[in-house]
């Protein structure tokens, strides 16, 4: 009997068609794998709102096997569309104008569509007890006792807890971080043990002209594997 498959992505940022891509590379099967995206699904790239609707119906069909945690875009995109000023001149800062005329475009306002990013979990306990997943980071191993700052904005890697599956900041390969140990790159397309402590990060900016990356996870073990960025900087 195979064993149920884990899929996680990140920082899509509008790279529709590198997400695509890479799930195919990944052999996602959305009748029976879960997955899990890291946040970050709006903002800077191409296809802002065809990534939306394209979770959108992943999250329909799949359920709660498909699991869109909160990134600091979508983070942003709320305290804007909340009504403060400041929180959408820092929006727009950070690219919350393309996300806003990507829907337009598509002769929709993103604001009709905050309950369901308000519905993004901040972070993700999978049920056997393997890793944790979050966008940014966390100080402490229980992520209750963590703020909202640290899980979608933080920037630590001297983690040492349970492991966390992370995204949020853009390395030029998958890195594994343990408390103040030399981090090490994690190579492609090789089967390999999942740790039970530290952190992966998975972000390797695509929407930055680098790759996409994303990871399966069966049983106690891990893979990672990314495609290259179309985006021309």
């Amino acid at each position: 009997m195979q064993k149920e498959r884990t899929v996680i992505i990140t920082d899509l940022h509008g790279c529709y068609d590198e997400c695509l891509e890479l799930l195919k590379k990944l052999e996602f099967d959305k009748s029976k794998d879960r997955l899990i995206n890291l946040g970050d699904t709006i903002d800077r790239g191409p296809k802002i709102y065809e990534v939306f609707t394209f979770l959108r119906l992943l999250k329909e069909e799949m359920g709660d096997r498909c699991i869109l945690l909160r990134g600091n875009h979508e983070q942003m995109m709320l305290d804007a569309t909340a009504g403060s000023r400041a929180d959408m001149e820092l929006w727009n800062y950070n690219s919350g104008e393309k996300t806003k005329f990507a829907f337009i475009n598509h002769k929709h306002q993103i604001k009709e569509y905050r309950d369901w990013y308000e519905a993004m979990p901040y972070y993700y306990e999978d049920e056997e007890g393997r890793f944790i997943g979050v966008h940014a980071c966390l100080h402490v191993e229980d992520p209750e006792k963590n703020s909202v700052e640290t899980m979608v904005w933080g920037r630590e890697t001297n983690y040492i807890g349970r492991l966390i599956l992370t995204g949020h900041t853009p390395y030029r390969m998958p890195l594994y971080f343990y408390g103040d140990e030399p981090y090490h790159a994690i190579l492609e397309d090789e089967w390999g043990k999942l740790p039970k402590k530290g952190m992966i990060a998975l972000d390797t900016g695509c929407v930055y002209g680098n790759r996409l990356t994303g990871m399966v996870v069966e049983g106690s073990n891990f893979i990672v594997r990314s495609v290259p960025s179309t985006v021309v900087r």
